[in-house]
C-alpha cells in the first residue's frame, strides 16, 4: 500500500478509533503549561537577594543560597529532559525552597548576614510568610505528595522552640489545605477543558473527527510528509445511497447507515491515516505514504458498495484546493462508471 514504517506504526495527528482522542486546540494551551511557565519565571525573583547572600552572608547563608539555585538548575534540567514530569521537577525545587526558608527561619538575621538591619521578630515574620506561601504553592503544584512533604517539614524540622512550631503550624496548615484544593480544582478544570476541546473537534454521530479538526490537522500532515519525504493523499468519500435510505427507511436508518460506513472506513484505513466526517454524506481521509488509493477503495467498496471516492495528492496545495481536486476526481469516476 506504499506505507512506510514511520507512518504505519503511529497515529501522529488524526485518529481512527471508536473513542475520540484528546485533540487539544492548537491555539490554546493546558492550564498547567501556563502555570509551569509562570513558576519558572517567579523562581528567578530571589535573584535580587543573591548579592546580599553571597557578599554579606556567612557560610550558612551562602550554602542555603547555593542550595536554592542549584536545585533550580537541576529541576529545570529535569523538566527539560522529561517534560511529562515537569510538575514533579517543580515540586522538588519548591521543597528545596521551603527547606531553605525553614533553615533561615531558625537562625537570627545577624548570624546569616552580619550587619543586616532586621529585628529577629521581623525577620522571622518575613521568612514565615515566605515559607507559608511556599508550602501553599507546593501543595498546589504537587498535590498530595506536596501536602505530605509540607506537613513533614512542619512536624520534623528542628525548630528552636515549641512556640515557633505552633506558629508555623497555625500558618501552614491552612496553606496546605488551600493548596491541595487549588490543585484539585485545576485538575478538574483541565479535564473539563479537554472534554470541551474534544467535543469541538469530534462529529457526535460517527465519533470521527470533524471538519474543524481536518482544518487543524492538514498543515501538520503536510509538514510530516515534507519532513519524511512521503507522499500525502487525500480521499473524499460520498455515500451514493444515503438519500434513498433516508426516504425509504427514515432518518434513524440513515444515521445508522452513516455510522456503519464510518466503522467500515475506520477499520480499513491504515494506522497513521486520519479520517473525518465533513457533514452530510461526505467523509475525508488523509493518507501519509499512500501513492495509489486503488487497494483502499477496493477494500472499502467490497464491504460497502454504495460509495464513491476521489483521491488526489495533497503535499503542497491548500486544503480548499485539494478538496476541490478530490471532488472533481470523484465525479469523474462517477461519470465513467
Amino acid at each position: 500500500m506504499g506505507c512506510q514504517a514511520v507512518v504505519c506504526q503511529t497515529e501522529p495527528f488524526g485518529h481512527t478509533h471508536e473513542q475520540p482522542l484528546d485533540w487539544g486546540l492548537g491555539s490554546q494551551e493546558s492550564v498547567w503549561t501556563w502555570l509551569y511557565r509562570l513558576y519558572w519565571r517567579l523562581a528567578l525573583v530571589p535573584a535580587v537577594w543573591l548579592p546580599v547572600a553571597l557578599w554579606s552572608g556567612n557560610p550558612a547563608m551562602v550554602r542555603a543560597t547555593l542550595l536554592y539555585w542549584g536545585a533550580l538548575g537541576l529541576a529545570r534540567f529535569f523538566a527539560w529532559r522529561m517534560p511529562h514530569r515537569e510538575g514533579l521537577a517543580i515540586a522538588l525545587h519548591l521543597g528545596t525552597a521551603v527547606f531553605t526558608a525553614t533553615y533561615t527561619l531558625i537562625s537570627l538575621p545577624q548570624a546569616l548576614a552580619p550587619g543586616l538591619d532586621a529585628a529577629p521578630s521581623e525577620w522571622r515574620l518575613a521568612i514565615m510568610a515566605f515559607q507559608t506561601m511556599g508550602i501553599y504553592v507546593l501543595a498546589a503544584f504537587a498535590g498530595w505528595p506536596g501536602l505530605v512533604a509540607g506537613a513533614g517539614m512542619i512536624l520534623l524540622a528542628p525548630w528552636p522552640s515549641l512556640e515557633t512550631r505552633l506558629l508555623l503550624t497555625v500558618s501552614s496548615l491552612p496553606a496546605l489545605v488551600a493548596g491541595i484544593n487549588v490543585h484539585w480544582l485545576i485538575r478538574r478544570f483541565e479535564s473539563l477543558q479537554a472534554l470541551v476541546q474534544s467535543e469541538a473537534l469530534t462529529d457526535p454521530l460517527t465519533g470521527l473527527a470533524n471538519r474543524r479538526a481536518l482544518e487543524r490537522d492538514f498543515p501538520s500532515y503536510q509538514a510530516l510528509a515534507h519532513r519524511e519525504g512521503l507522499h500525502l493523499a487525500l480521499s473524499l468519500w460520498d455515500l451514493d445511497r444515503l438519500k434513498a435510505v433516508n426516504d425509504r427507511e427514515g432518518h434513524a436508518a440513515g444515521d445508522a447507515y452513516l455510522r456503519r460506513f464510518a466503522k467500515t472506513l475506520r477499520e480499513e484505513v491504515r494506522v497513521g491515516d486520519a479520517i473525518y466526517r465533513l457533514g452530510g454524506d461526505e467523509f475525508v481521509g488523509l493518507h501519509p505514504g499512500l501513492r495509489d488509493g486503488a487497494s483502499l477503495e477496493e477494500r472499502v467498496k467490497g464491504r460497502f458498495p454504495g460509495v464513491s471516492v476521489g483521491f488526489t495528492p495533497a503535499e503542497t496545495s491548500p486544503l480548499a484546493e485539494v478538496l476541490a481536486a478530490a471532488d472533481r476526481a470523484m465525479h469523474k469516476k462517477k461519470r465513467s462508471s
